[in-house]
């Protein structure tokens, strides 16, 4: 069986390959990591509030898919806000 590090605390919940992974971490809190990009790909990791989490109970990894399809359709609207430049 393969081996994986996602980070300190950090354990699989399930996973896309290749299209998303949905974490704990040590305290509990749910990460959704999603694979985003073309030519250059990169990640976007969610923290799942508590409307989330309420649709995940409800339905599953259906509304994860849903999630992560919308993450990748807009990756900007999950990142953090660039800093103020000065």
């Amino acid at each position: 069986m393969e081996r994986r590090d996602f980070g300190p605390g950090r354990t699989l919940v399930a996973e896309s390959t290749w299209d998303w992974m949905l974490l704990r971490e040590a305290g509990g809190a749910l990460v959704l990591s999603v694979v985003c990009g073309t030519v250059g790909l990169y990640e976007v990791e969610v923290v799942l509030g508590a409307d989330s989490l309420a649709a995940y109970a409800s339905d599953g990894l259906t509304f994860i898919e849903r999630l992560a399809a919308d993450v990748r359709e807009h990756p900007r609207d999950y990142l953090p806000p660039a800093p103020a430049s000065s």
